[in-house]
C-alpha cells in the first residue's frame, strides 16, 4: 500500500488541471491535450440474431482523460468494450479507429481471472510471456517489469503468494499489475470493483487514480465501465450516460472536481450536486 500512497503528490500535468467547467472546457493546463482523440467510434451499432444491442453509439474517448461508462445492467457496456479491444465487430456502416496500437490497450475484468497454479508474480508475468513483449525482452527484462507493477500496486512482498492466498481486493490489484505490465497507453476496466466490498472499493479507486496519474508509467486514457454512480463522479473527468438497450449515448456529464482526487471529495457540493443529476438522470431512463 505504501508504494502506492508515496505517489500521491507525483500527479501527471494532465490529471493536475483535467477539472471541467458547465460548458465542458478543460483546464488551462490540461485542455487542448484532451481534445486529442485516443478513440473515435463512428455511428456503431451490433446486432446478435434478432436482438439489437448497440444502436449507432458515437463518442471520442480524449487522450488523457479517465472516461466512466454508466448505464442500466445488460444495456451493453461491456459490448462496448469489446469492440475497442476488436473482440467484437460493429454492424455494416459503423468503425471504431484506434490512435494508439491495438497492443498499447489494456484490459481488466470485474473478476481477476487469476491462474491459481501461479504465484502472484507468475500472473503477472504471464502477458509477456505470451505476448508481443516474449520477442522484445528478455527473461530477466521480462521479470523485472512484472517485479516494477508488483511493487506499483504495493504487493511486492506477496510475490510467492498463490491466488487463494490473497483477499479480493489483492487479487485485483495483481490483476491491474497485469495489465500495466504490458505497459499500455490505454486502459480499459470492465467493472473492475464491482464485486467488492465498499471500504476495500474505495481505496482501490483512489490507488487506481494515483496510478494513472503516476509519471513512471506509461498510463495515459482510462476508459471504466461501472454501475456506481458515485464511484464515476469520485474518478472520472467525464461521464458517457448510456441509455437501455438498443443502447445509444443519452448524455456525457463532465464532472467539476479537480485532480488529485481524494475520498474525502465525496463530501464537496460539487460532488453532491453531480450525483444528483445523474441520479435523477438514470431515474428518467
Amino acid at each position: 500500500m505504501a508504494a502506492i500512497s508515496s505517489l500521491a503528490g507525483s500527479v501527471r500535468e494532465r490529471a493536475a488541471g483535467a477539472a471541467f467547467d458547465a460548458g465542458g472546457s478543460a483546464g488551462a493546463s490540461s485542455g487542448a491535450h484532451l481534445q486529442t482523440s485516443a478513440i473515435s467510434i463512428q455511428n456503431c451499432s451490433l446486432t446478435f440474431g434478432s436482438v439489437r444491442v448497440l444502436n449507432g453509439v458515437s463518442l471520442d474517448v480524449r487522450s488523457g482523460e479517465f472516461m466512466s461508462i454508466l448505464g442500466p445492467s445488460g444495456c451493453g457496456k461491456s459490448t462496448l468494450l469489446r469492440l475497442i479491444l476488436g473482440l467484437l465487430r460493429p454492424d455494416q456502416g459503423g468503425g471504431i479507429t484506434l490512435h494508439v496500437p491495438r497492443e498499447e490497450i489494456g484490459i481488466v475484468f470485474q473478476k481477476p481471472v487469476l491462474m491459481p497454479w501461479q504465484t502472484a508474480i507468475q500472473n503477472i508475468e504471464l502477458p509477456l510471456n505470451i505476448g508481443p513483449q516474449r520477442a522484445k525482452q528478455s527473461k530477466a527484462e521480462r521479470r523485472e517489469r512484472a517485479e516494477w507493477t508488483l511493487e506499483l500496486v504495493g504487493l511486492a512482498d506477496f510475490r510467492n503468494h498463490y491466488p487463494q492466498q490473497l483477499s479480493g481486493g489483492m487479487q485485483q490489484r495483481i490483476a491491474i499489475a497485469r495489465a500495466l505490465a504490458a505497459n499500455p497507453s490505454i486502459l480499459l476496466m470492465d467493472e473492475p470493483f464491482g464485486a467488492l466490498d465498499e471500504f476495500t472499493r474505495e481505496k482501490l479507486n483512489i490507488e487506481l487514480l494515483r496510478l494513472w496519474a503516476n509519471p513512471d508509467t506509461k498510463l495515459n486514457t482510462v476508459v471504466m465501465v461501472t454501475h456506481s454512480i458515485q464511484e464515476s463522479v469520485l474518478m472520472s473527468d467525464r461521464i458517457v450516460m448510456m441509455s437501455p438497450r438498443p443502447a445509444n449515448v443519452s448524455d456525457i456529464v463532465q464532472v467539476p472536481l479537480a485532480h488529485p482526487r481524494e475520498a474525502e471529495m465525496q463530501e464537496l457540493p460539487a460532488f453532491l450536486s453531480t450525483v444528483r443529476e445523474i441520479r435523477k438522470q438514470v431515474k428518467a431512463l
